[in-house]
């Protein structure tokens, strides 16, 4: 029996459908296209923001103002730096990991917030790689074993002997759980056999602030947060984590020369965005920033903040990061460093 002309029509209907939504499928995906590549080129068109993941003040706040004071000389475009302090960093990442990927959120990401802390958190919180863009490393940082100027502790080997005479009583303050310091601190007492009593704070500066007040024993702390109090003589470094001297500083012993065989560690600090920007945008970014770090005024303000300025490729940061993932994986194994 023939078949009816409306069953031949919904037949054919069926057939062509799935072809239709092909094509519109193929149509949205260069129409998608051409769009991201249109903002990419149009980039940066409205102000961009550099994301800190803690108070004003550190050396990480310093770094990202000076950043982005070049960048909007640069771009001709509002350049502004929020801070989204809390959880050792854990907020302020949080946030940029899921903005937009256009390149007008940003963070000025450091060894704490993309090597460390995702590595200690039980509950997975982000991936410091996967979730992220690395568009240039900025500057590293040396980190400082210091004590009050007015303490008895004259040196590593007095605080190793007093810490043995009162396990657990002598206190170090860090920037934060987590944090490279802490991690360092936790490294320190680990290889020297001595228990010190943590206690965190929500940045460097109110844990200066209580070590100049005599609340602290000592502190581990940057070197851009603590050298302006080391030079004006309010507090006494210890051991410095390089692997040599400081020119700066020549009279203050790595900790390897402290006794403790090995062990050093250098910090950094990187300007990322969140995970898939186009890549046209990244290289825009990277190239800006690249050419903005190799003014001699920018350099001078960051060597004089006892930091050594950068300014690389994005593959430079992606290498160095990866590497620090990989070590400071390890190293929490090491420690049992975990936390809620």
């Amino acid at each position: 029996m023939p078949k009816r002309k409306s069953e031949t029509r919904r037949q054919n209907m069926q057939s062509i459908i799935p072809l239709l939504a092909r094509a519109a499928g193929v149509s949205l995906f260069f129409l998608a296209a051409i769009f991201t590549s249109s903002q990419a080129a149009d980039y940066p068109s409205r102000p961009i923001k550099i994301v800190v993941a803690g108070p004003p003040g550190g050396g990480t706040d310093f770094l990202a103002r000076l950043l982005a004071d070049k960048l909007m000389k640069q771009f001709g475009n509002s350049v502004i730096v929020e801070n989204r302090a809390g959880a050792s960093g854990l907020i302020g990442t949080k946030y940029v990991k899921q903005a937009a990927p256009d390149g007008y959120t940003l963070i000025m990401g450091h060894t704490g917030t993309h090597a460390i802390l995702p590595l200690i958190h039980t509950e997975r919180t982000y991936d410091p790689i996967k979730d992220f863009t690395p568009i240039s490393l900025i500057a590293t940082t040396p980190d400082f074993l210091v004590v009050p100027a007015n303490s008895p502790i004259k040196n590593f080997a007095d605080l190793v002997a007093r810490a043995k005479e009162k396990p657990g009583v002598l206190t170090y303050g860090t920037p934060g759980i987590g944090q490279p310091q802490h991690v360092l601190a936790l490294r320190v007492t680990m290889q020297a056999g001595i228990k010190l009593m943590h206690v965190p704070y929500n940045g460097s500066s109110p844990a200066i602030t209580d070590l100049l007040g005599g609340r602290l024993t000592s502190m581990f702390v940057t070197s851009a947060a603590i050298m302006p109090f080391i030079k004006s003589g309010q507090v006494r470094a210890l051991a410095i984590s390089t692997e040599t001297r400081s020119k700066l500083l020549p009279n203050v012993p790595t900790l390897e020369e402290a006794g403790l065989k090995g062990l050093y560690q250098v910090d950094w600090l990187g300007l990322f965005g969140p995970a898939h920007m186009p890549a046209a945008t990244v290289k825009t970014l990277s190239t800006a920033v690249m050419k903005v770090m190799q003014g001699a005024a920018i350099r001078h303000q960051i060597s004089e903040s006892y930091m050594d300025p950068e300014g690389t490729t994005p593959q430079k940061l992606t290498t160095l990061q990866a590497d620090d993932v990989a070590k400071f994986k390890q190293i929490v194994e090491e420690t049992g460093l975990k936390i809620n």
